[in-house]
Order: C-alpha cells, then structure tokens, then sequence
C-alpha cells in the first residue's frame, strides 16, 4: 500500500467540472460593462398647445369711422338792455320809517328799485319791513312780490340806521307801463312799529 495514497484525494470528474464552471460564471459578472440605463420615454401631454393664429390686421378704411363736419351752436341773440327810469320819491310812515325812492331799473325776468330806507322811533329798537306781503303792484292789478334777502328775509332795520340798496321784485312790468304802487306790509297800519304798512305810487311816464 502506498503511503500517500491517504493524501490523494482525487476530485469527481462532475464536481470538477460544476467548480470550473462557477469560477467562469463569476469572470463573467466581474468583467462585463454596466448596461446603459435607458430612461423610459415620457408621456405625451393630452393638452399640447395649440398654435394661435395672428389676428387678422383691421384695413385702415374700416379702423377708423368717417368724421362728420361739427357744427357750432348759434350763438344767442341779444339780450334787451334793462330799462332805468330816475325818480326821486319819497314816502314816510307814522312809525318812523322814510323810503326814498331814486330809481326803478325794468329787467326781462326783474324790477329792480334802488332805495334809501331809515328809521328813527324812541319807542322800539327795530322795525320790519316786509314781515306782511311787500310787492309792486301794476297798473292791471299784477303784483310782483319781493326776493326776500337771505341775510335779512323780513328787511329788519334798526332805530337810528339807514339802509342803501336795491330791493328785487320777480318779475317785470310791460316798457308802456305809467306806473307803479310800491307795497310794504299789506294790511298793517301806518303806525304799526313792529311792521307798519306803507304805500308809495311810482310815476314811470310824466302827464
């Protein structure tokens, strides 16, 4: 018997060829290149813009609307100046109160008469003038009531004052008018001291 035939251990032809086989299997693996990683291609969007096409240019004979010719407004015609009559009239009431009278101007829409009004009375500190009805009156019967102030709706005057203006009436008395009655506090008495009553006639024409 050999005494190294305990140390032969001679490999089965199968198991030899199974190990040969594995060690070709593992070459393999290290040895080949990484495959290319290919990214998987994207959807396709459902809502894909649609390309607009350019508006249409306006020709330029529609763009733009014919101009029409502007016509002017007539211009308006003349006013008729106010008609100024000079007067020099005096009327006086028992409480006190002088009006003078010194012109009557007769407008399209207004008479207008410039005044002189004063009062004097030791009993009363001020008086009205047109606390009642106060108008000019014409020769049919018209009246034209007074535009009462705003700073001074009655005409209140004091004792001892005198007050220099022109008293508006609303409305106006033909050209061919003779004259006037001037109305103050219709109905109230001459010695009335709170709003005495005065009436003064306002010649327009002489004769």
């Amino acid at each position: 018997m050999n005494r190294n035939s305990n140390l032969r251990m001679p490999f089965p032809r199968g198991g030899a060829l199974a190990l040969a086989a594995a060690f070709l299997l593992a070459a393999c693996k290290d040895g080949a290149p990484d495959a290319p990683v290919t990214a998987a291609p994207s959807p396709v969007s459902s809502t894909a813009a649609v390309p607009v096409a350019p508006a249409s240019a306006v020709p330029e004979s529609t763009a733009q609307a014919p101009t029409r010719p502007q016509t002017l407004p007539a211009p308006p015609g003349p006013t008729a100046a106010p008609k100024t009559v000079p007067l020099a009239i005096q009327g006086v009431a028992e409480a006190g109160v002088t009006v003078r009278i010194k012109a009557v101007e007769i407008g399209a829409d207004a008479t207008v008469l410039d005044v002189s009004i004063s009062f004097a009375n030791r009993i009363t500190d001020t008086t009205m003038l047109a606390l009642a009805d106060t108008y000019l009156q014409d020769e049919s019967g018209a009246r034209l009531h007074i535009k009462r102030p705003d700073n001074n709706r009655d005409i209140t005057i004091r004792e001892g004052e005198t007050l220099d203006g022109k008293l508006v009436f609303m409305g106006a008395v033909a050209p061919t008018a003779r004259k006037l009655k001037l109305v103050f506090n219709d109905g109230n008495e001459s010695d009335n001291i709170v709003a005495p009553g005065l009436v003064v006639d306002l010649p327009l024409q002489g004769g």
